[in-house]
């Protein structure tokens, strides 16, 4: 009955793209919380303030889409990737690069993945 779901059987949670989503996270929580920081090196202080929270948003989402929806994982990397070069521009030079190298790498992995053999999916 654990396994089952309206739309029937669920992957195990080893088939999931864990440490794409992990990594797409960290990027959401650097964002977010690097620029509030009021470093005294970051001469430019962000003015844009609801374009860091859309970037963070979008990679929040994104990550919880590759858990959700492992078969869609390229497509979702190649989306998080687009969001890592957009925040440079939006969200504080992509949280000072930190953010925008996480989502990078979040992105390319999920690209990057190979389901398990015999799970049926890309």
């Amino acid at each position: 009955m654990l396994l089952t779901s309206r739309s029937g059987y669920r992957r195990p949670p080893e088939d999931r793209p864990w440490a794409a989503a992990m990594f797409t996270f960290a990027a959401a929580g650097v964002v977010l919380l690097l620029p509030l920081a009021r470093l005294p090196f970051l001469a430019l202080q962000q003015t844009w303030g609801a374009l860091p929270l859309l970037t963070a948003s979008a990679w929040a989402v994104a990550g919880a889409d590759l858990l959700r929806r492992p078969q869609r994982t390229r497509t979702v990397g190649a989306f998080i990737m687009l969001v890592a070069v957009v925040s440079w521009f939006t969200a504080t030079f992509g949280g000072l690069g930190v953010g925008l190298l996480l989502g990078l790498v979040g992105g390319s992995l999920a690209v990057a993945r190979r389901p398990l053999s015999g799970s049926g999916t890309q």
